[in-house]
């Protein structure tokens, strides 16, 4: 083991420069794959993309403009007892590798959680991760604590299920009601198709946000959006409109119902709605083949 261990030792020295200048290049392409503003260059531009990221993924539209916390079961009677926690009081009790667990794999340290959309920033890349994270620092207390979900949510939310309501086959089996933790692993394992590092930026935007209206691999699996096949109906200037105004090709405004709101409240850049179109179109004639 000893002679294989130093002829690697000497073969690795060998292409060293090589392969490091492959790393590189490998860095460089994963930076890339970020939402625009992700090449920050100073602390003020990272909580600046951060706070820009809370507004995409919706953190003030759960937890409140200040964040002290929402009654979910006021307007969502499925999930009567729930509320988006008072974060700008619970969070400071976490550290930053607890609160990125949080984000990227639905774990509390404490508890369960759930409507958390940890399904979709666990696709973050490292620098948008951090930003997010540097914002939400910045974020002051406010108001009281808010209650945790009471005793028995899950078994009383699994009871109010209408019964044509989709379950993954993992909440079939179980008989539970899926938590945060749960939909980050539906998420991971139902990904939609890699279609190459030209359009993988756009495989990014359309993973983490498009996946929570159309489904985790934007068939319209267990979601109200449905596919993305009609996609291919749009050209340029009428998918724009409705990435930007929530207007379809027909003039008719698209709205998510549980929340009425549609796509101009995840406001996205012209480059990133470049990107995703074009992702979103090749997967769509890929599927039509």
């Amino acid at each position: 083991m000893r002679v294989v261990a130093m002829g690697l030792l000497l073969l690795l020295a060998g292409c060293s420069s090589h392969s490091s200048d492959e790393q590189a290049r490998s860095d460089a392409q994963r930076a890339a794959i970020a939402f625009d503003g992700a090449d920050y260059k100073n602390e003020a531009g990272k909580v600046a993309h951060g706070k820009r990221l809370s507004s995409l993924f919706g953190c003030s539209s759960c937890h409140g403009p200040d964040y002290s916390g929402v009654n979910f079961g006021e307007f969502i009677p499925l999930v009567q007892g729930l509320w988006a926690s008072n974060i700008s009081l619970s969070m400071p009790k976490l550290s930053d590798a607890e609160l990125e667990r949080l984000l990227r794999e639905g774990v509390h340290p404490d508890r369960e959680i759930y409507l958390m959309p940890s399904k979709a920033t666990q696709f973050l890349s490292q620098r948008d991760m951090a930003a997010l994270i540097a914002f939400l620092r910045t974020i002051p207390p406010a108001g009281e604590p808010t209650p945790l979900p009471p005793k028995g949510f899950e078994q009383a939310v699994r009871d109010r299920l209408p019964k044509d309501y989709w379950l993954t086959e993992e909440e079939r089996k179980t008989g539970s009601y899926a938590n945060a933790a749960d939909e980050v692993a539906y998420f991971a394992a139902h990904q939609p198709a890699d279609l190459g590092p030209r359009v993988a930026r756009g495989r990014l935007i359309a993973t983490s946000l498009c996946s929570g209206c159309h489904g985790a691999a934007l068939d319209g699996v267990g979601e109200p959006g449905g596919d993305i096949q009609g996609a291919l109906a749009y050209d340029d200037a009428t998918f724009n409109k409705l990435l930007t105004d929530s207007i379809d090709r027909t003039g008719k405004r698209v709205l998510v119902e549980e929340w009425g709101a549609g796509h101009e409240f995840q406001p996205l850049t012209g480059a990133e709605r470049r990107d995703v179109i074009a992702y979103v179109r090749a997967l769509a004639r890929s599927r039509a083949q």
